[in-house]
């Protein structure tokens, strides 16, 4: 019996042995892994915060757990840490392996969480239960993962609208900025600064609500005006609202017809060319007429023309033909003087020959004494 006893004693001995053994060699696997995950941490910092801030956060948290763990002698929880730290530092390195990681970032040094070597527990640990890499002690949202999106990154909880402005940041175009501005909402989570699009911001609009429409005419405060050229016919009933007219005219202004115009193969003249009794002298209410025909000679000059002197059948044809012939004379002589080149005018008198009224009525023979610009080349 009693050597049964010492058998027994001798193999508790040895599995003793063993499994201490078996332990320090997996603690010292373990160290060794937590030094291999604090070194790529350390490596991929600078670029791993630009670009998978998220993952080197959670991987630095897990490899102070892990730690944590084995200071503890609890090898089960510190090798489940430690798979986790080496699984979010490969995400984080891969994740910022791409060129515009180096863009910008941050060169500086990583400090190691704590000596490979614990031999106690640090008063302030806490677990992270949501894995963003906050401890549960100065996380806000412990069982809520920060969304690491730049804004408030720090109290550990995720925001889903960070500008407040009802619009979840998933489908806010402008996550960081309230669409909602002066009491105008906005559009896809953006402010609409100017909310009719008259040109003039909310902030100095009068009338921020009302659109210019018609003729898109508004004042320096942003309101419409109702009548722009101010001749009291509303815009929406003026025809011609940058001009003022009269209101039997449809607010557009009167235009006088012109003296003379270009129709067709002639120079039309609206009035007629008046002379001293059986004389060449034109008087002067005819001049703005004689002053139109030379405005239009100016904007073409191309054109020549033939000044014709016609007469009424009363006299003799001979003596008619002659002062028809002065007549034309005269009307090319003034134009002449008005600076229009005397080779582009021939003056022709026809006298009685070619009447366009009824030489018998006192109308037709007043017809009948004109002058004529026919246009001979363009």
């Amino acid at each position: 019996m009693s050597l049964f006893i010492v058998r027994l004693h001798v193999i508790v001995v040895l599995v003793g042995l063993l499994f201490m053994s078996s332990a320090c060699t997996t603690g010292a696997k373990l160290r060794g892994q937590a030094k291999e995950i604090q070194a790529l941490n350390q490596s991929v910092y600078p670029r791993a915060y630009r670009c998978a801030p998220r993952e080197i956060a959670v991987a630095q948290a897990h490899v102070e757990f892990g730690l944590y763990e084995l200071g503890q002698g609890d090898f089960v929880r510190a090798d489940q840490h430690l798979r986790l730290a080496e699984e979010n530092a490969k995400r984080a390195e891969a994740l910022s392996a791409h060129d515009e990681c180096l863009d910008g970032a941050i060169a500086m040094e990583v400090s190691v969480a704590r000596p490979v070597e614990v031999t106690r527990a640090p008063t302030n640990f806490s677990y992270d239960s949501d894995g963003d890499g906050i401890p549960d002690h100065l996380d806000k949202c412990p069982f809520e993962p920060e969304d690491f999106d730049g804004f408030q990154d720090g109290d550990g909880c995720p925001d889903l609208d960070n500008d407040e402005d009802g619009t979840p940041d998933l489908r806010d175009h402008c996550p960081n900025v309230a669409a909602n501005v002066d009491g105008f909402p906005g559009k896809d989570g953006c402010p609409v600064l100017d909310l009719d699009g008259d040109g003039v911001l909310n902030i100095n609009d009068q009338c921020p609500t009302v659109p210019v429409e018609f003729i898109g005419y508004q004042d320096e405060t942003g309101c419409p005006v109702e009548d722009v050229d101010g001749d009291n016919i509303p815009n929406v009933l003026d025809e011609c609202p940058f001009e003022p007219g009269p209101l039997d005219n449809a607010g557009c202004p009167r235009k006088e017809p012109k003296l003379a115009e270009i129709d067709g193969d002639q120079i039309r003249l609206n009035q007629r060319v008046h002379f001293a009794t059986a004389k060449a002298d034109i008087l002067p209410q005819s001049y703005p007429l004689l002053n139109e025909v030379a405005k239009v000679l100016q904007e073409h000059p191309n054109l020549t023309i033939r000044v014709e002197g016609h007469t009424d059948s009363r006299g003799k044809a001979d003596y008619n033909k002659k002062l028809s012939q002065d007549r034309a004379a005269s009307v090319r002589q003034f134009l002449n003087g008005r600076g229009i080149d005397a080779m582009r005018m021939e003056a022709v008198g026809f006298g009685l020959e070619r009447p366009i009224d009824d030489n018998n009525t006192e109308e037709g023979r007043a017809n009948n004494r004109r002058v004529e610009i026919h246009i001979t080349s363009r």
